[in-house]
């Protein structure tokens, strides 16, 4: 059975995950957003890896669509034409035009690509991942996004995911 329960749930999980980064945020954000929750800590730096993350992002000038399967669910980055005072923007329910690279794959496999257990390499390898157009370009990447899986772990502490949690450590 998939982990997530439809498109919604994907949506928002990996989809305002994937958000966080897309501007400059402050320390007043997070305690806005999970300040309440009883795991909520202040752990230092994590602002500023929130935010370099975000700017390499940008730097990276490239659109990518992620299409996945059980559920059906599309989130589009676009770091080529960001608004002012962003890094990106997502998109999610339809694929952005003319993208870099389109990265297919299930939900569960996303899951756990945030969650920091997929070899990237490898599962573009041996189709656990397919990639279509600049598989350079999704590579160039990826350094960029990996400090991003230890928060994706906290995020759904924060948010109260459990399952997706224990999913994780499994």
């Amino acid at each position: 059975m998939a982990l997530f329960r439809n498109e919604d749930h994907v949506y928002r999980v990996i989809g305002e995950f994937m958000k966080i980064p897309s501007r400059p945020r402050t320390r007043e954000e997070l305690k806005i957003w999970w300040g309440q929750h009883p795991a909520y800590e202040e752990r230092g730096g994590e602002i500023e890896l929130i935010n370099r993350i975000g700017e390499q992002i940008r730097r990276s000038h490239t659109v990518i669509v992620f299409h996945l399967t059980e559920p059906e669910a599309v989130i589009s980055l676009d770091a080529k034409r960001p608004k002012k005072g962003e890094n990106y923007a997502i998109y999610v329910g339809h694929p952005f035009p003319s993208p870099d690279v389109v990265i297919k794959t299930t939900g569960d496999t996303a899951h756990q690509f945030w969650g920091g257990n997929v070899h990237v390499p490898l599962a573009l390898l041996t189709g656990k991942m397919k990639a279509k157009g600049s598989k350079a370009k999704a590579l160039q990447l990826l350094p960029h996004i990996v400090p991003a899986f230890p928060l994706y772990r906290r995020y759904l502490e924060l948010i109260d995911e459990p399952a997706l949690l224990k999913a994780l450590k499994t």
